[in-house]
């Protein structure tokens, strides 16, 4: 656990001492991942980990840049923002300059950044990966991120920070990890979904490109996704998810199906599960079918 603070603490200063001092002083995910990912001797996946954490721990906040775009081959990017008001105000006005500028060089006149941005936001995504769209992106989320650290000020004090930080990461600990090549035997269950209902739900479903999900996927593994979502509770979400085809790998099916037994386990420990002891069963059993069902079309032979 110590080392696991240290790593999360050092990624925090990090970015705290780019905003304040740094050459860059937005970091984006393009450079500061593989910084960290150098720098720890970790994975991308776990350093986009560690940024969940801390931005749930209101450590940072994670602000989109670039939207990914899959028909341009267009990557996502986002920057990195300390959670204190005054790192943010300062690099907000620095950036806000820029944006000034940037304006006056392209339409040959000036505007303060507020009316430039309700100006140009609305067609944000016509300035997509461009500089302005850059520039735009960052000051207008920055002052989002202004004004949720000012309204919600205790949440973002150091003793509530650390408080939260510590325990998901007693959270993160005790989470079971992603299961490949072993497999936990099922429960006993009357099965709830037919084969002819999984086939239903596969030809009804098709991917759309730019769909929010399918940019999610392209950045992250499915199975860190998840685990974001059961941190917020959110299991409606992930059984659409899976009824609607977007999940649809058997090791992601044993992922949730692991993960929601630890969770049934916990309901002792985290009150807020007892209101879900329904929905997490149905998920489970959901899970289930679906793995028992592609395991049965893997030992079919074809005709």
């Amino acid at each position: 656990m110590a080392s696991q603070v240290k790593i999360l603490q050092d990624i925090a200063n990090q970015i705290k001492e780019d905003n304040q001092r740094g050459k860059e002083r937005l970091p984006t995910s393009d450079v500061f991942i593989r910084k960290m990912v150098n720098a720890h001797n970790k994975s991308a996946d776990e350093i986009l980990h560690y940024m969940e954490i801390l931005k749930e721990a209101h450590y940072i906040f994670i602000i989109e840049i670039v939207m990914p775009d899959s028909d341009l081959f267009v990557q996502g990017i986002n920057g990195y923002v300390y959670g204190d008001s005054e790192i943010i105000n300062d690099l907000k006005h620095t950036l806000e300059a820029n944006l000034m500028q940037m304006y006056e060089n392209m339409f040959y006149k000036k505007k303060p950044g507020n009316q430039i941005v309700k100006e140009l936001y609305p067609k944000i995504k016509d300035y997509n990966n461009t500089n302005m769209g850059r520039a735009l992106n960052e000051v207008y989320h920055l002052e989002e991120a202004f004004r949720t650290v000012t309204n919600n000020s205790f949440e973002y004090t150091e003793s509530w920070k650390k408080e939260k930080l510590l325990k998901l990461i007693k959270e993160d600990q005790t989470s079971p990890g992603t299961v490949t090549g072993v497999d936990i035997p099922s429960d006993s269950f009357d099965q709830i979904i037919s084969s002819e209902e999984i086939k239903s739900d596969i030809n009804r479903y098709k991917q759309e490109p730019n769909s929010k999900w399918l940019r999610s996927v392209n950045q992250f593994s499915v199975q860190f996704l998840m685990r974001i979502h059961f941190r917020k509770y959110e299991f409606d979400v992930i059984r659409k998810l899976i009824t609607t085809n977007k999940i649809n790998q058997i090791e992601d099916f044993i992922f949730i199906r692991n993960h929601i037994r630890f969770l049934e386990t916990m309901g002792d420990k985290d009150p807020i599960l007892k209101y879900h002891t329904d929905k997490l069963v149905e998920l489970r059993r959901l899970c289930q079918a679906k793995i028992n069902i592609i395991r049965k079309n893997m030992t079919t032979p074809a005709n």
